[in-house]
């Protein structure tokens, strides 16, 4: 008896991490495009429960970064019936808003398993200042990849 208890107390200490570690990691979002004859980009981590988010909004030889805390963001996320939404406020009606054409999602494997990867076409309903007026309507090629 002796023998098996420090085992088993293992056992349950390394599932216990093993579910803690599970929402902690980041999905990795790339999409690409042009728009009007130039090069458009956006790139970075997307939020998950405890990791703060980082994007980068590039076009026209600009950049922007979206990043916590100045950058509030809210995901809503449900491959299997076509949903993609993506939102970072900055502030007021300056606003990051990516969404996905939902017939164009392809994926394999899921969350709850650990390892996801989606592609999809997406439409940019709203880029924030300095390029709200020229990307809105924008669209462009998405990447996802999510691993534990």
């Amino acid at each position: 008896m002796r023998k098996i208890f420090p085992l088993c107390a293992l056992v349950l200490l390394s599932a216990l991490s093993g579910q803690a570690l599970a929402g902690a990691n980041t999905a990795r979002l790339k999409c690409t495009g042009s728009h009007a004859g130039q090069a458009l980009t956006l790139v970075g981590d997307v939020p998950a429960s405890i990791v703060e988010v980082d994007l980068k909004l590039s076009y026209g030889g600009q950049t922007m970064r979206l990043t916590s805390p100045q950058a509030e963001t809210s995901e809503s996320t449900d491959f299997r019936h076509g949903v993609f939404r993506l939102e970072a406020a900055l502030s007021g009606s300056n606003k990051l808003q990516l969404q996905a054409k939902p017939k164009s999602i392809k994926y394999k494997g899921s969350m709850g398993a650990g390892k996801l990867n989606a592609s999809f076409g997406a439409i940019l309903k709203n880029a924030p200042e300095p390029f709200q007026s020229a990307l809105k309507g924008a669209e462009l090629t998405c990447i996802y990849a999510y691993e534990v």
